[in-house]
């Protein structure tokens, strides 16, 4: 027996070093991979108070074992949380689909190098802004010609913070000398930030803005925050600093996208089953005196309306329509006219679509999904097992309601006061069953937590 446990106590250190879990509770481990996850590890770092560190620990305690409890129990399966989940897993993966995989055709290779090369330092910069003065107007030449007379003085030993004080048309100027102070990657326009994180340490240089010209310095480099980030984190981050150098517009670059995602699918709208629809919704909004609220649009679109659209070789109905948008996070929908209805239903293909093509690519394996899905799942796992204790709690007896009853006396008659008196003995039952759970987290029953770890 005592070997037995000298070999498992060695076996838990190898695969879980003494630096690689956080907590533990029974035969579950949370790691620390988990709990920056919750609590980003530059941010942890950062905090010294034991209060402060306990009640973070706490939070991600009462969210982790809740979620957990809530999969012992086989509450995701349940059909409102399943919905949930999927909704948001769903939503996710469109998103991953636009922002990760649209946006990475448009971002120039060398803003993905300039990033990755650059958002491991900050620079401490200085600068002098060299625009016209109000209500005058002066040559870009004229103003060029200024900027770099002023580098030319800084470079041959001028006191930077007097030709600041001097010269430059920052209103800060005054306050700070011409000090911006320590600068990172994507604190600045690009056109500034190329110039600023392309100098080196005491150069000197000018560049163009739509501010005006601008003689910047580099007067220290240091570490960034980012720098102790894991690989997949830096790259996200280099990912999404990279994405400020697109130049091309947007929303028409989205738009053509979506065109030839539909005509890819082979889409094709019915309009006289659209205009059948909305005449039924207008019926209905009539019947209702104008209340769009009143109207049961999906009650509508699950009826018998014929073929709206051809999609991929397959024939929708409207019933089709009705069911991606109910198992969706938008369910509320009223179509006014023709125009609306197919909006919608080409907005519903096109989830449809980039979902489907985020599952092809493999979109769902990623670091910048996983990160965003994770503590959403465990969001609304941590929400269905609250509901479920809730949920559990029985109702106050009739001799409960009767000895609350005789001990308030501000009600007269207990028939009337009956409901109201059950409603609040439950109310305090529900309080009481989540604040025992709330307890027992924190004050660790059942719970180990890597004193190590928590106190390096």
């Amino acid at each position: 027996m005592v070997k037995n446990s000298v070999f498992f106590l060695f076996f838990f250190v190898v695969l879980f070093g003494s630096h690689d879990w956080v907590a533990k509770m029974g035969d579950h481990v949370w790691s620390v991979n988990d709990f920056y996850r919750f609590f980003p590890e530059s941010d942890w770092k950062k905090v010294s108070d034991s209060n402060k560190k306990t009640k973070i620990i706490n939070g991600f305690l009462k969210q982790n074992i809740a979620a957990q409890k809530a999969l012992e129990l086989g509450l995701q399966y349940t059909p409102d949380v399943n919905l949930k989940l999927s909704a948001r897993y769903k939503m996710l993966m469109v998103n991953e689909y636009y922002m990760r995989h649209f946006l990475s055709s448009l971002i120039p290779p060398s803003a993905l190098y300039f990033c990755g090369q650059n958002l491991k330092k900050d620079v401490f910069a200085k600068h002098i802004l060299i625009k016209p003065l109000s209500g005058e107007t002066e040559d870009d030449s004229v103003l060029l010609e200024k900027a770099t007379a002023i580098k030319d003085s800084v470079l041959s030993g001028g006191d930077f913070e007097f030709f600041a004080a001097q010269h430059s048309q920052d209103p800060s100027v005054q306050k700070n000398g011409g000090s911006l102070g320590w600068v990172s990657v994507g604190q600045t326009v690009v056109d500034f930030q190329d110039a600023l994180f392309g100098l080196c340490l005491g150069c000197v240089d000018v560049v163009k803005t739509d501010f005006g010209f601008h003689v910047v310095q580099v007067d220290s480099i240091r570490d960034s925050k980012y720098k102790s980030l894991s690989q997949e984190e830096y790259d996200d981050y280099v990912f999404r600093f990279a994405s400020s150098y697109i130049t091309a517009p947007l929303k028409d670059v989205a738009a053509e996208h979506d065109s030839m995602l539909l005509a890819g699918a082979g889409v094709v709208f019915d309009g006289v089953v659209l205009v059948r629809i909305v005449d039924k919704i207008n019926s209905e909004l009539k019947l209702k005196n104008g209340n769009r609220k009143d109207v049961d649009v999906l009650k509508i679109l699950k009826e018998d309306m014929g073929v709206v659209a051809k999609y991929n070789s397959s024939f929708l109905s409207s019933g089709w329509f009705a069911y991606k948008i109910e198992n969706s996070l938008h369910r509320s929908v009223f179509y006014a006219s023709v125009e609306e209805i197919k909006k919608d239903f080409e907005t519903t293909l096109l989830r449809d679509l980039a979902y489907k093509k985020g599952l092809d690519l493999g979109l769902d394996s990623r670091f910048s999904f996983v990160s965003q899905f994770n503590p959403v799942r465990l969001g609304v796992l941590e929400k269905a097992y609250l509901s479920f204790l809730v949920s559990s709690v029985e109702k106050p007896t009739d001799q409960e309601i009767k000895d609350y009853f005789s001990l308030n006396s501000k009600w007269k008659d207990l028939g009337v006061a009956y409901k109201s008196i059950e409603t609040i003995l439950l109310q305090e039952k529900q309080e009481l069953v989540k604040s025992l759970f709330f307890d027992s987290v924190e004050n660790r029953t059942n719970i180990k937590i890597n004193e190590e770890w928590f106190n390096e």
